[in-house]
């Protein structure tokens, strides 16, 4: 469960950086690429900082995720819903926590910016569900001998 944990959040990031690629192809869009095309220094910083955003994210997403995977486990949840809207909707609600975009209220640009990260999260929760999850709550339904 922990490796699937894992391998969901670093899905997430990846996600991210997908989704944002497409998202600034959209009209209006902030240019999410353009700070690379500034300076080839940016790809050697970069597992630095990316190894901060995937442990902030294994922090802020612990907790939440240790209780819907304990409740899907004891009821024996196996369907994607179960983790993919519940790990979306914890991804937005960090965004709009977190982002300086929202204060005062969302423009168009953090609209997207909050599509992006809901979208990115049920990524995470549907990576997670085809690790684990398919198989929650069998160890309930163990097989014992005939005497």
């Amino acid at each position: 469960m922990v490796a699937a944990y894992v391998v969901g959040v670093l899905g997430l990031f990846v996600a991210l950086a997908l989704l944002f690629g497409v998202a600034s192809l959209l009209p209006d869009s902030p240019g999410y690429w353009v700070l690379t095309a500034v300076s080839p220094s940016i790809f050697i910083g970069a597992p630095i900082v990316g190894l901060f955003f995937v442990l902030f994210a294994i922090v802020l997403s612990a907790g939440p995720a240790l209780v819907i995977l304990a409740v899907t486990e004891v009821l024996g949840w196996r369907s994607p819903y179960v983790y993919s809207v519940p790990t979306a909707l914890l991804s937005a609600a960090v965004y709009l926590e977190l982002s300086p975009r929202t204060i005062g209220g969302l423009d168009g640009a953090g609209m997207i910016e909050a599509t992006v990260f809901g979208l990115s999260g049920a990524c995470s929760g549907l990576i997670y569900w085809a690790i684990a999850g398919r198989q929650a709550g069998s160890w309930r339904h163990s097989v014992r001998p005939a005497l």
